[in-house]
């Protein structure tokens, strides 16, 4: 997956737990709001919610230059995509 052609933001924080402090980071999918990806470095985070992506719509996601569609319209609708 080309993550450049993703919007997402990414964010980090430290977290008060019991043993210690601990930062973890947090990348949201700016298309899919419901594709998250929690780790403790940015890599993994990213990782995570590429992951997500790939699960939720499959082969639209795929790295292997596959792409969505436009619909009639000409607009990009993410939440149309049918997996064959």
């Amino acid at each position: 997956m080309d993550l450049s052609a993703i919007p997402y933001l990414l964010i980090s924080r430290t977290l008060e737990l019991s043993y210690g402090d601990e930062r973890v980071f947090v990348c949201l999918c700016l298309v899919d709001h419901l594709c998250v990806g929690v780790g403790p470095t940015r890599d993994d985070a990213m990782a995570l919610m590429t992951a997500e992506l790939q699960k939720k719509y499959g082969q639209a996601f795929e790295p292997d230059g596959e792409e969505l569609e436009e619909d009639e319209t000409g607009a990009w609708d993410i939440d149309e995509i049918s997996l064959n």
